[in-house]
């Protein structure tokens, strides 16, 4: 295989593409770092969202790889490898996300998380909307969905739909004695309601840790070891009886079991984490430079904006992957894809906000936990009947905007 093509098989781009790349992103950084020393003009600022969504999506499939081949070395199985690369392709919005709560910028790093777990329902409901449309009215239940995820998302609804309970409590007991009966819904204002109520460190952890053992679960399940070395026994079997095989057959072999290299394994890693913590950096940088300058941006409708792009941007990845499985008939890839999305945003990544950081329970934290929790008992009826079908597509993506339309409707009034 030649240079060329083995560079875009490893790194999913062309050198040229990768060449273009580069240059612009050095481009960038010397503009932003030296030459406007912090003050970057417009152009600047938006020409760094455009930089930091291609670092976000990029190095999150290198790390996706990584991690996969990586998995395989260690002998986990095929599942637990596609649940540890969704995690990686979650990344960057957790990177996101802590970087704008050490800027002091809480209310858009939680938007964010949760616009992300939002984000990738739209994706769900896409990718059964594409796949049932392809095949004519309806799909069967990935079989690993129906065995694997089902225990999380009965917890996860359960889980989710508690929190909510827990904030509404909070509403109307530590409320009621200087907000009248619609003061809750004063989102972003400084009232003693507000102000208390708050997702505390127990129950953030309680979410994050549900999803840990979760993923322990999966690692320490003899089931999942076994098949891996099952599947090791066949590869090296197969490796015996193919030694006579072209070497261009079996590099594409290689590429598409997802087994690289040791060396290639530990590259792919490395520039995956580096790129998706400057893909972050550049991305709140640039959140930041609006905030600051720009009176639209600077008001509380802006704030949740600006969350809605860097949502959509870290969720970037997942919106690939699930879209185009689905077109390619991979429905298992694409649905399990955002189910990863979804369960690791909301309970991962929001628990462990919640326990660096005292989480107020804005209205529309409350709404879009609870929309997430309607979406899981969507697929939890999906999967008692085995099947999707375009309508449960359809009224999944419809639950989401409607979520995102009562964002936009409660600040439009309240601002």
């Amino acid at each position: 295989m030649s240079f060329l093509k083995k560079f875009k098989h490893t790194f999913h781009i062309t050198i040229w593409e990768a060449i273009i790349a580069l240059s612009i992103i050095i481009t960038y950084f010397i503009l932003a770092k030296a030459v406007y020393a912090g003050h970057p003009p417009l152009w600047l600022t938006i020409s760094g969202f455009v930089v930091g969504t291609w670092l976000a999506f990029r190095p999150s499939e290198w790390a996706v790889s990584g991690l996969k081949s990586g998995a395989k070395y260690v002998g986990l199985s095929e599942y637990v490898a596609g649940v540890l690369s969704s995690i990686a392709s979650n990344l960057p919005e957790a990177v996101i996300a802590i970087l704008l709560i050490i800027k002091g910028q809480q209310l858009i790093a939680v938007v964010t998380v949760l616009s992300a777990a939002g984000f990738n329902t739209l994706i769900l409901g896409i990718a059964i909307l594409i796949a049932t449309l392809k095949k004519k009215g309806h799909i069967a239940v990935p079989e690993e969905l129906e065995k694997r995820e089902a225990p999380i998302i009965r917890w996860a609804i359960v889980a989710l739909l508690m929190t909510v309970l827990f904030g509404i409590i909070q509403y109307t007991v530590l409320g009621s004695e200087d907000v009248n009966v619609f003061g809750f819904l004063y989102f972003g204002h400084s009232t003693t309601g507000l102000q208390k109520a708050v997702l505390t460190i127990p129950v953030a952890a309680m979410l994050a840790l549900s999803y840990i053992i979760y993923l322990v679960y999966l690692i320490a399940v003899k089931e999942n070891n076994s098949k891996m070395s099952k599947g090791l026994e066949e590869e090296e079997e197969s490796n015996q009886n193919d030694s006579h095989v072209k070497e261009e057959e079996e590099e594409n072999e290689s590429h598409e079991d997802g087994k690289l290299s040791v060396l290639m394994t530990i590259v792919l890693l490395v520039l995956g984490f580096v790129g998706i913590f400057f893909g972050g950096e550049t991305l709140t940088e640039s959140v930041s430079h609006l905030l600051e300058n720009s009176s639209f941006f600077a008001t509380t409708k802006g704030q949740i904006t600006a969350a809605l792009i860097l949502g959509a941007a870290g969720a970037v990845p997942e919106h690939s992957i699930a879209i185009i499985s689905a077109a390619k008939d991979e429905i298992e890839v694409g649905i399990g894809n955002a189910m990863g999305g979804i369960l690791q945003s909301a309970l991962l990544i929001f628990g462990i906000l919640g326990v660096i950081v005292s989480i107020t329970l804005h209205p529309f934290v409350l709404i879009q936990l609870g929309s997430i929790a309607g979406t899981l008992w969507f697929v939890k009826r999906c999967i008692q009947d085995k099947k999707f079908d375009t309508f449960e597509g359809i009224m999944i993506i419809i639950l989401q905007i409607l979520v995102f339309v009562i964002l936009f409707e409660d600040i439009a009034i309240l601002v």
